[in-house]
């Protein structure tokens, strides 16, 4: 477990430690797991963002969704977002020497690094896509 979600307040912690067994979730995916209302659930995200405990990666339509922030248990990785589903998904964290090239790309000074790829998930794969 990360050592980010220590010391947190109740409902900080419980997003959390949600984020920290599920990985990446939507506020609305949060709210349902944690039963409190919309303004609590946003509020602590926001809290949380600032603290530098989870992250927001946003899709297309600009919904969020949130994972924990930790270099050693949730290291730089990619996402993909499905372009009918609109959902957020984790992929596998770059190798060392891929971060390290794309932070040479630039000779720009590189705080942040994100990487979304788009396509189809497996899940609306299954459904009809003849209307894609």
């Amino acid at each position: 477990m990360c050592e980010k979600i220590i010391n947190l307040k109740k409902t900080e912690y419980s997003i959390a430690l949600l984020l920290s067994q599920n990985g990446i979730m939507s506020a609305k995916e949060l709210q349902g797991k944690i039963k409190v209302d919309k303004a609590t659930i946003y509020r602590n995200l926001k809290n949380l963002i600032k603290k530098g405990t989870i992250r927001e990666i946003k899709n297309s339509e600009g919904i969020g969704f949130y994972e924990i922030s930790c270099k050693i248990h949730n290291p730089i990785h990619p996402h993909f977002e499905c372009k009918i589903c609109k959902k957020i998904y984790c992929l596998e964290p770059l190798k060392a020497e891929d971060v390290i090239a794309l932070s040479n790309y630039t000779q720009n000074e590189i705080n942040e690094i994100e990487i979304k790829l788009k396509g189809i998930c497996n899940e609306c794969k299954k459904t009809d896509t003849s209307n894609i």
